[in-house]
C-alpha cells in the first residue's frame, strides 16, 4: 500500500470515529480530539509494520500465459537496500545445492560431510545460507557452485529443478 493512500485511510477512520462520537452527541472538541488521535495512530500502526515487500510483485492473477511470474516473485523478495534475501529465496537455493551435492554422495546434515561440503560449495557457504540474514553475495555464490556441481549431461531442455 502507498504512502498517500495510508493517509487517507487513517483520515477516513479518524473521521469515522469523530462523525461517530458526535452522534453520541458529545462536545466538537473532544469527538474532534478523538479523531484526530485516532487517526495519528492509524498513521503511527501504517509506519510501526512495513509493508510485505513482495506487496506490489507481479501477481499470478495474469494467468498461465505470463512466464516470469515465478522469477519475477523471487526477484522481488531480493532487498537491495540492506543487501539481503527473503527466506523463500535462500529457501529454493539451498534446496537446488542439497540435491546437487547429494548427486555427489555428500549429505548436507551430516555434520561429520560439514569439510567436504565446504571443499565443494566453499568455506562457511552453507552455514551463511542456514544463518539469519543471506546476503546477495553469498546467493551469487551458492548458484555458482551449484552450476559447479551439476553434471554435464543436464540439459537446459530437460526440465527444471525447485
Amino acid at each position: 500500500m502507498r504512502r498517500g493512500s495510508r493517509m487517507w485511510i487513517a483520515l477516513g477512520v479518524g473521521a469515522v470515529v469523530a462523525l461517530g462520537l458526535n452522534a453520541l452527541q458529545l462536545p466538537v472538541v473532544y469527538t474532534s480530539g478523538w479523531g484526530m488521535l485516532v487517526a495519528a495512530g492509524a498513521l503511527l500502526f501504517g509506519i510501526r509494520f512495513a509493508d510485505d515487500p513482495r506487496a506490489d510483485a507481479p501477481g499470478r492473477e495474469r494467468g498461465a500465459e505470463y512466464t516470469g511470474s515465478e522469477v519475477s516473485r523471487l526477484a522481488w523478495a531480493i532487498n537491495l537496500h540492506t543487501d539481503t534475501a527473503n527466506e523463500a529465496v535462500v529457501r529454493r537455493v539451498r534446496a537446488t545445492l542439497r540435491r546437487r551435492l547429494l548427486r555427489h554422495g555428500v549429505y548436507v546434515d551430516d555434520e561429520r560431510q560439514a569439510v567436504r561440503v565446504d571443499e565443494l560449495i566453499g568455506a562457511g557457504l552453507w552455514a551463511r545460507l542456514n544463518g539469519r540474514r543471506t546476503r546477495v553475495a553469498d546467493l551469487r555464490e551458492a548458484l555458482a557452485a551449484a552450476e559447479r556441481l551439476a553434471p554435464a549431461s543436464d540439459s537446459p531442455h530437460r526440465g527444471h529443478e525447485q
